[in-house]
């Protein structure tokens, strides 16, 4: 059984004490350390490995949006989780693309939901983290011309790369253009199952339909389903792309 530390980080002591009576209830939670001051976390962070850190967003000094965007700096291995009791902050935490967004006073099964999901990530990393093959109801939220959009996960076709913009194509044949980098997407979109066969794309493995030789027999293409443009795989990317899919497929 694979063990990890958990950081939990709220101003409130009696918060800090009854998430931590619930995490005692799990036998692979080998250390769980508490702090009520952000900088005194990340100070710790600096000497002590953790993997898992249930931060609140509303604290004096730093607050947990801060403090999220240091760890995705400085430590963009651990994952966070936001722990709130106030939904107003759900939008503004989900542009950090936290791995889960629980809200106080903590549901019990809520919080075994999020352990599980935490479990895939951190114990088969694959393809910029854990795949989920199962994308239903899944959703990744996106800053698009100064609104957050929210996408299902399951009608994303391909997303590319246009100049300092990246176009999101759906299954309705819609672009949605946003603010971030491919980079980002990757990250946000590796454990849902998506690739990135050249520096321009990302694309979902369980909507490939074939990937073939280009007609001058000199490189690859790749068909999507329902789509007819063909995405082009970099030579330096095939290798990796073919032993990707025949691990994940």
């Amino acid at each position: 059984m694979n063990k990890f530390n958990v950081l939990i980080v709220d101003d409130e002591p009696n918060c800090n004490y009854i998430l931590k009576s619930h995490l005692n209830n799990y036998t692979d939670i080998e250390n769980i350390y508490e702090f009520t001051d952000s900088r005194a976390a990340l100070s710790y962070l600096e000497e002590n490995p953790v993997d898992l850190v249930f931060l609140d967003i509303d604290m004096p000094n730093m607050n947990g949006l801060t403090l999220t965007k240091e760890l995705k700096n400085k430590y963009p291995e651990i994952s966070v989780v936001f722990v709130t009791g106030h939904t107003d902050y759900a939008l503004y935490g989900y542009e950090l693309y936290p791995l889960d967004f629980l809200i106080k006073p903590i549901n019990p099964l809520r919080l075994e939901q999020c352990l599980t999901h935490f479990r895939k990530i951190h114990t088969n990393p694959k393809v910029s983290g854990s795949v989920e093959r199962n994308t239903s109801g899944k959703k990744i939220s996106v800053r698009s011309s100064g609104s957050i959009c929210f996408i299902n996960v399951k009608d994303i076709n391909f997303i590319e790369k246009r100049i300092r913009k990246c176009v999101i194509n759906t299954a309705d044949n819609k672009e949605i253009e946003c603010n971030h980098t491919l980079s980002e997407l990757e990250k946000m979109l590796g454990r849902h199952g998506f690739i990135r066969p050249h520096q321009s794309f990302l694309i979902p493995l369980d909507k490939i339909s074939e990937i073939k030789p280009d007609e001058f027999m000199k490189s690859y293409v790749i068909e999507i389903e329902n789509v007819k443009d063909e995405i082009r795989v970099s030579k330096n990317r095939y290798k990796e792309l073919k032993e990707i899919i025949l691990e994940t497929l």
